[in-house]
């Protein structure tokens, strides 16, 4: 475990929960309450340790959701929040992580991330306003997501003591491994991965470009005519999905689901604190934890390397799965 993460109360899990989808929506689709919640708490019961939210997701009501799931079971979880607004400075930060907490109906959050660095973010005011906020007790430790090695630098020069950055990392987006990675080494800050099944491709459920439904066709994946598409991309779709069907039969040849190789993929690699799944019900829970425990040997991880490797060279070193010109600097 990073030593910075020992800031918290208690270590994060290997896998954490991530609460976008109980927003619902465009992205997700309806989305019952009832089955948000009995998630939360199956999740809990299995070891999860940490249940990741943001205000973004949903304008406030997935952090409302996970404010009712924890309520009785406050001590039994890390929470990790965002702040995000537009622009975000020292008031908007403030402003931000106090609603957040009135939603999650507590009176801290565990680790609390700039979402996403803006053109418009002012980092020197928004890193004194969260330190002011852990000074006074509102947030026990700091993070960040989505930002690249120059952020990290310019980062550390306005405070210290960030103990994490969450990025998007999975089988089909290897883009960290081209500088990020290091460069969140040499902070020693752990990583925290959304995304680890690429929105249910590494499922291995969707066969074709065409089953794929329009909201999860945005990634740098997929051609910029997509209608939801916010890059200018030609995309990768053949070769995204014969990386599909090379880790397809890999996993068939050991016995195991594609999810679960892709989830306990990202276990072995190098900077990787813990894995932020999404799950909308019990069952899903449980399906994810069975990776927890699965270990992959060396010629497992290195046929595993050779059949992205193709993809991750074609998609570069631009870390924003979605943007053309990347914000993750």
């Amino acid at each position: 475990m990073n030593p910075r993460l020992a800031d918290l109360p208690f270590p994060i899990s290997k896998f954490s929960l991530g609460a976008w989808a109980f927003a619902g929506g465009a992205m997700w689709g309806n989305q019952d309450e009832k089955n948000s919640i009995a998630t939360v708490h199956a999740a809990m019961d299995a070891g999860v340790t940490m249940i990741d939210t943001a205000p973004g997701y949903g304008h406030g009501v997935s952090e409302e959701i996970v404010g009712r799931a924890i309520k009785g079971r406050r001590d039994q979880v890390l929470i990790a929040n965002k702040v995000s607004a537009v622009p975000l400075n020292y008031e908007t930060t403030i402003e931000c992580c106090e609603t957040g907490l009135k939603r999650l109906q507590t009176d801290h959050v565990d680790l609390l991330q700039i979402h996403w660095r803006r053109e418009d973010t002012v980092l020197d005011e928004v890193v004194a306003a969260m330190e002011k906020l852990r000074d006074d007790g509102k947030v026990l430790a700091l993070g960040v997501c989505n930002f690249g090695p120059k952020s990290l630098n310019d980062l550390f020069e306005h405070g210290t003591g960030w103990i994490t950055n969450q990025l998007a990392y999975n089988l089909l987006w290897r883009a960290n491994e081209f500088a990020i990675t290091d460069a969140c080494a040499s902070h020693d800050m752990g990583m925290l991965c959304y995304s680890p099944i690429q929105q249910g491709l590494l499922t291995g459920r969707f066969a074709t470009v065409d089953e794929v439904p329009e909201s999860r066709r945005r990634t740098r994946h997929f051609s910029s005519d997509s209608e939801l598409s916010r890059h200018g991309d030609a995309g990768n779709e053949a070769l995204t999905f014969a990386t599909l069907d090379r880790i397809r039969t890999i996993a068939a040849d050991l016995g195991e689901s594609m999810a679960d190789l892709s989830l306990a993929w990202l276990l072995h690699q190098r900077g990787v604190s813990s894995v932020i799944f999404g799950a909308r019900t019990p069952e899903q829970v449980a399906a994810n934890m069975k990776a927890e425990n699965l270990k992959l040997d060396t010629a497992t991880l290195t046929a595993l390397d050779e059949a992205t490797s193709e993809l991750k060279a074609a998609l570069g070193s631009n870390a924003d799965l979605w943007n053309s010109e990347t914000r993750i600097i």
